[in-house]
């Protein structure tokens, strides 16, 4: 190791410990956890080998067993029995056979099973693969087929489609067998009624049952690992495969020493717990020692009761949810109290300039947003303000990423050009399972690329263009469509807009507007069209503008542009509002 290589590791050394340090003392952990609580809590690890990002539960069961950890519901969790369930769960999957390097199936809506079940497979060290509720049984297959699930615990509503899933698996000796198939009463169904009932399947409660809720089994381990399937807006989703022990945590610390996040926080989760976003704000207010309250259903007015009823401090976001929550207009939002809201986070997909103004005056000025990714977890963090005096910025890089631009040749671009993301930090997943193909399309020297492009300015702010497969190339000139959307946003008609490009058999693609109006408001095509030009190039107006009533969207946000080229071969033209 050279010199210098040795400087820069002292360095960044160095500056993780005083990001640490700043984080335990802000958080407020330093003061709350008592010294007794942390000797028993090193002791128990030692002993049972349990790591990975939930392993901090025992820890607060240890410093104040009876402080509220979940709510969920009509469920109500302390610290204490939440660390008691996990423990008597972690044995009743020891029981079925799960250990170390195994793949556990999770089919479940927003609940409190969801944190038990990841964190008893990281006592396990076993790996948590999030399936999508919203699959159909050949996806639900696929995903337990490719993952080689050893088990699955899903919700009850869900049997019916557990059953076609399971008879479309092929089978053998490896694979997931029916007796390790478990069922959770779960959320109730909106609207109320009975809970369903999964027949012929082990109960959830039934498996815990059993357990020791005092200590876990004692497996050594790396403390698993969480393995999250991809949205699928371009294709077949593919397993991104996070090992927790292998996963560095110099990201996570330099973002929680920007965040206001106190060993009080109240956190509202309102986002699938399924995908990679929720889960890491879960464990980030379980870490501080706050209580996470658990929505399984988006609907406005009632986030807002929920919000005032539970005093809720935080909240993780996608720009679709807060879009709506805006759309009930001041006097509608501020009929609650919300004064403990002290930050709102948005990630997941692209925010629009126009929609950061419109939430700060709604909730003030609160509003952190971050970019990062499934495969490359925490990249970029953009505080209160920032989104509206530098227009569509993801802000500055987070401690611990390294970043290269490269061109479709795989050089750097020049500073302030567009080019493609890519990013190097110990969050990395190690690839996307069973594909190495796409594993290696994916990396270069080390470095991971999701398909984004961006640029970044003279000041270290960073700004998306767009992802790689959206970008239009009109005439022979590169276009973002991400930029006309941002200047569609700001037309007061216009709630919510996606720009594509679709075939042209003079200019190569053309640009196509998919637009969703606000309630109650009008606008034409050539207004629309005339507003882009009137701060954008000619080239970049949308030759034609389609009024829809909604955007079609992956459970996080993401608009599914594909569905949307899609429906033009079934309904062509220009449309106009009804």
């Amino acid at each position: 190791m050279t010199l210098e290589e040795r400087l820069r590791r002292y360095r960044r050394t160095w500056t993780m410990a005083a990001a640490g340090a700043r984080v335990f003392r802000q958080t407020g952990l330093l003061a709350a956890v008592s010294p007794i609580a942390g000797a028993k809590f090193v002791r128990r690890v030692r002993k049972t080998g349990s790591k990975g990002p939930y392993a901090v539960l025992h820890l607060h069961a240890l410093n104040d067993p009876l402080r509220p950890a979940v709510v969920s519901g009509e469920v109500r969790l302390t610290y204490g029995e939440l660390d008691a369930r996990t423990n008597r769960l972690a044995h009743g999957l020891h029981g079925l056979g799960v250990g170390p390097g195994d793949r556990v199936g999770a089919l479940l809506r927003n609940g409190n099973e969801h944190l038990e079940l990841t964190a008893a497979l990281g006592h396990l060290s076993a790996t948590a693969v999030q399936i999508g509720y919203r699959l159909k049984p050949k996806e639900v297959a696929y995903i337990l087929e490719n993952s080689g699930a050893r088990a699955l615990v899903f919700h009850s509503a869900y049997a019916p489609l557990v059953e076609e899933a399971l008879a479309e698996l092929k089978g053998g000796p490896a694979g997931l067998r029916r007796e390790a198939c478990i069922a959770a009463s779960g959320p109730p169904p909106q609207g109320g009624g009975p809970l369903p009932r999964a027949p012929g399947f082990m109960s959830y409660e039934e498996l815990l049952r059993g357990g020791d809720p005092d200590e876990p089994p004692q497996v050594r381990g790396n403390g698993g690992g969480l393995m999250v399937y991809t949205s699928g807006t371009t294709g077949r989703s593919k397993g991104a495969n996070r090992d927790f022990g292998r996963s560095g945590l110099e990201p996570v610390i330099h973002f929680i020493a920007e965040l206001p996040l106190r060993h009080d926080d109240r956190h509202l989760c309102i986002c699938p717990l399924y995908h990679s976003a929720a889960p890491a704000f879960v464990a980030l207010t379980l870490f501080a020692g706050g209580c996470v309250v658990i929505v399984d259903h988006f609907d406005p007015p009632s986030v807002l009761r929920t919000m005032e009823r539970e005093r809720i401090t935080s909240s993780l976001m996608v720009p679709t949810m807060y879009n709506r929550l805006v759309e009930l207009g001041l006097p509608a939002i501020r009929k609650y109290d919300l004064s403990h809201l002290r930050w709102l986070m948005s990630g997941a997909a692209p925010l629009p300039t126009e929609l950061a103004r419109r939430i700060e005056e709604a909730f003030g000025p609160i509003l952190y947003n971050f970019y990062g990714a499934t495969e490359t977890g925490l990249v970029t963090l953009a505080k209160p303000g920032e989104h509206t005096v530098r227009p569509g910025t993801i802000g500055k890089l987070i401690g611990g990423n390294q970043v290269r631009f490269l061109d479709d040749q795989g050089h750097d671009v020049p500073e302030g050009e567009v080019g493609e993301l890519y990013v190097k930090n110990a969050m990395l997943v190690g690839g996307y399972h069973g594909n190495d193909e796409a594993t290696r399309a994916a990396q270069r020297d080390g470095y991971f690329s999701v398909g984004d492009l961006a640029r970044r300015d003279s000041d270290g702010y960073y700004y998306l263009a767009d992802r790689k497969h959206d970008m239009v190339i009109s005439g022979g000139v590169n276009i973002y469509p991400f930029e006309i959307e941002q200047r569609l946003h700001q037309h007061p008609a216009v709630s919510e807009v996606a720009v594509a490009g679709v075939p042209d058999p003079e200019w190569g693609e053309s640009l196509v507007a998919f637009v969703v109006l606000r309630e109650g408001a009008t606008a034409t095509v050539a207004e629309l069209q005339a507003f882009v030009t009137a701060e954008l190039a000619d080239y970049k107006r949308p030759r034609r503008v389609i009024f829809l009533d909604a955007l079609p969207r992956t459970p996080t946000g993401k608009v599914l542009k594909r569905e949307l080229r899609a429906s033009l071969v079934a309904a062509p033209g220009s449309g106009t509002p009804g």
